[in-house]
């Protein structure tokens, strides 16, 4: 049974496999405006609670749909006649982006960042901006434009963040496909909150123009999906390297992936931080392992506790904000929520000293991960180590005590991945109560369809239902 509060899925076209979906439309045998129309639908019923958009133009949509009608059947995309979001902090040629901050003017600039250029190429219809905390800084997907999202499953609690507005729709059953970015997790977390997969892939498989710094190698674009091959054939229509990024990755590396030799081994932490995991979350996770070993797959449970990297990554990513928006801080504070306002003023205090610190700390992260990749062809985490928290809960906890607010305090494992540059993905593991649990994969350096092929042996094997069992 659902809960009261849950977004009760439907069947119809938007319940189809992507592959399917997609193979459909560009064989003419589904009109993309009876998708578009499907899509309206279902929006038109969403309770007001979900709010997972901060800007929505359906009328855009059709009109791109009736034009994608008449394009030539031999030219057509992967995408062709898709409906996708795309998370309200990259540009969109002809929808506003506002960030999630109010202090900013909302602005129709007319570009198109990197990945909605190739969506749009591939045929997407790119609809809507999907909800997100100010600037991305949060777990938490909130902000004083629009206010805050629900989750799928109980929309009096978090979908996560800071892609919460993406995987929201996704679990709602709009959108099959949603776009997101990662620069600590904010893909994977929502996805493990809403009961959804959530890709963070390689550093560079996904182009990123423009960017406030090219060359930090943290933040990801990423997808959101219902299932693993969902989330490849997405892959498959949108990687290639762009010369405006210098680390993007050429369409060569993605079609001929780097080959190793198999190790045999897959590695299993509850953390490889010292994080603790609430314990019905690691029920969760230690059933989910059983499965895995009774199909044949060959975990080996590891006790691996490395630095915590938060606190470095933390005071990065303040010092980059006070950098983009002191400014504005200190001339419209009543624009900025409390905590935006705190991470901004923290950054102002970060100093060179410690930024350099945190690099040569994430060098020798880097060193530790490749001596323990070596012996293993993936690691294994909970997703998260508590499931989604209610909305109006000041301070979360872990097995009842209170854990840090401070961004990246509840996920310093998927942490891990960004300050790698490693593929990396959350899929459903299992439930507790009516919330789901995730999985995270974590891959070697350059691996991503390995990662995504194990990823789909691993769903096949836990075959989690998309809804809670029955009490």
């Amino acid at each position: 049974m659902f809960p009261e509060k849950a977004v009760r899925p439907e069947a119809g076209l938007l319940d189809l496999g992507l592959r399917d979906l997609a193979g459909r439309l560009r064989a003419r045998r589904v009109s993309p405006v009876d998708v578009i129309d499907e899509l309206a639908r279902r929006i038109e019923r969403l309770p007001p609670e979900l709010n997972p958009f901060l800007t929505l133009d359906l009328d855009l949509a059709r009109d791109r749909a009736r034009a994608l009608e008449s394009a030539d059947p031999d030219r057509v995309g992967l995408l062709h006649g898709v409906p996708m979001s795309i998370k309200d902090n990259v540009s969109t040629k002809d929808l506003r982006v506002t960030r999630g901050m109010a202090a900013l003017k909302p602005v129709v600039d007319g570009q198109d960042d990197s990945f909605v250029a190739a969506a749009r190429a591939c045929g997407a219809i790119i609809y809507a901006k999907t909800n997100m905390p100010p600037n991305a800084y949060s777990d938490v997907t909130d902000n004083l434009i629009v206010g805050p999202t629900g989750n799928p499953h109980d929309i009096a609690r978090t979908p996560g963040g800071s892609s919460g507005g993406a995987a929201a729709v996704v679990g709602a059953g709009l959108n099959p496909l949603a776009h997101g970015t990662d620069a600590g997790g904010s893909v994977r977390m929502p996805a493990a909150h809403c009961g959804v997969v959530g890709f963070k892939p390689s550093y560079g498989r996904l182009p990123r123009i423009p960017a406030p710094d090219l060359w930090n190698a943290r933040g990801h674009h990423g997808l959101l999906a219902r299932r693993v091959d969902d989330i490849l054939y997405g892959m498959d229509a949108l990687v290639g390297a762009d010369p405006r990024d210098p680390l993007s990755l050429e369409r060569a590396d993605w079609d001929m992936p780097r080959q190793r030799a198999s190790r045999g081994r897959v590695a299993v932490a509850r953390s490889l931080f010292g994080q603790e995991v609430d314990s019905a979350v690691g029920a969760a996770f230690d059933d989910a392992i059983d499965r895995l070993r009774d199909a044949g797959v060959p975990v080996v449970e590891i006790d691996q506790t490395w630095p915590d990297p938060v606190d470095g990554m933390a005071g990065q990513m303040a010092a980059l904000e006070h950098h983009l928006y002191g400014d504005l801080l200190r001339t419209t504070p009543e624009r900025f929520d409390p905590g935006h306002s705190a991470y901004i003023r923290r950054g102002a205090e970060f100093t060179m000293t410690e930024h350099l610190t945190a690099q040569r700390e994430r060098v020798a992260l880097y060193s530790l991960a490749t001596e323990l990749m070596e012996l293993y062809d993936a690691i294994l985490t909970p997703s998260l180590p508590v499931v989604s928290w209610r909305l109006d809960e000041v301070r979360p906890t872990i097995n009842g005590r209170p854990v840090r607010r401070d961004p990246g305090s509840r996920w310093p494992d998927m942490l891990l991945a960004n300050l790698l540059g490693w593929p990396a993905i959350s899929i459903p593991a299992g439930w507790v109560g009516h919330l789901p649990v995730g999985l995270q994969i974590i891959a070697p350096w350059r691996s991503d369809r390995a990662c995504l092929a194990f990823a789909a042996e691993v769903e096949k094997i836990l075959d989690v239902p998309t809804s809670a069992p029955p009490n």
